[in-house]
């Protein structure tokens, strides 16, 4: 099947007419038909029976469908790999982050570096680490900053801060303020409920290991996607949690207890680039950015 049948063959798939599929083409019905037509012949089969209801796709069709989509997922990565070329992508700073980073480093990194550079224009998109380092490999972006250490070419990957698990719970009102200066052990977590990381999280995994070696740990009833999901809900009284420091640091106050969790599980953030690509003028001064913001966190 030429690119041409597949493209014909979709919107009808989707459409289900073939009138409704020469809209969506922006072509005229007959067109729709005579190709329809023409890749049924050097198939050798029908795609769809015709009926008073429209097109009904016959068992082969589905199965090609399901192939046919992804053939035009790659299709959208390519022209928006190709959009991403253009001579003027780098008018603006475009910067991926992912959700619990945007509501916290994010804003001071980015005052420290509007103070330097005051006319740039940036803009922000927020997504998880995985879509942060396809959005890069695209060239959708100039920057991505991401949980983990990405080995993924051509994504060039520097790390530029380093923190670690933490424990975290309400303290009620006026109860008495608890030294958060103990570490949190392994074994005592294993033992409470508490709001976990989601299990397809790279930390959520290894903390997931380190309490599956305890007899009593029986599996958390709550678990959060992201660590700001997971705080918010400790917040709001659903439970203890298990957060990156950085998500806690910038949420410190009397209304939490924030312990080091025991032995310390790190949590990497890393900058995404593209190795090979030209870098801005600017980039540097953001990269700094980004790393004093972590550090001052992980260090109050």
């Amino acid at each position: 099947m030429k690119l041409k049948h597949i493209e014909v063959f979709n919107a009808i798939m989707l459409s289900g007419s073939v009138s409704a599929a020469a809209r969506i083409l922006n072509v005229t019905q007959p067109a729709v038909t005579q190709t329809l037509k023409h890749a049924e012949q050097q198939l050798g089969y029908a795609l769809f029976v015709r009926d008073k209801g429209g097109m009904k796709p016959t068992p082969e069709a589905r199965q090609l469908h399901l192939r046919a989509q992804k053939i035009f997922e790659q299709v959208d990565e390519l022209r928006r790999l190709a959009q991403s070329l253009r001579p003027d992508h780098l008018a603006q700073f475009r910067i991926a982050i992912v959700p619990s980073l945007s509501t916290t480093c994010l804003s001071r990194a980015l005052a420290s570096f509007k103070a330097r550079h005051p006319r740039s224009a940036v803009s922000i998109k927020i997504l998880h680490s995985d879509e942060i380092a396809r959005s890069v490999a695209l060239r959708e972006c100039d920057l991505g900053i991401a949980y983990g250490e990405i080995d993924a070419p051509p994504i060039d990957a520097e790390v530029v801060g380093t923190g670690h698990l933490v424990w975290v719970e309400r303290r009620e009102a006026g109860a008495r303020k608890r030294a958060d200066t103990a570490d949190m052990p392994i074994a005592e977590i294993a033992a409470r409920d508490f709001i976990g990381i989601d299990k397809d999280d790279l930390v959520g995994k290894a903390l997931l290991g380190l309490l599956s070696e305890s007899a009593v740990f029986a599996g958390t009833r709550l678990s959060a996607q992201t660590y700001q999901s997971a705080l918010l809900l400790t917040l709001d009284g659903f439970g203890p949690c298990v957060i990156d420091s950085f998500t806690a640091g910038f949420s410190r106050g009397e209304s939490l207890s924030i312990r080091n969790v025991s032995p310390r599980i790190p949590v990497t953030v890393s900058a995404l680039s593209v190795a090979e690509g030209r870098r801005r003028a600017d980039f540097d001064d953001l990269l700094q950015a980004f790393r004093t913001s972590l550090a001052q966190v992980d260090n109050a």
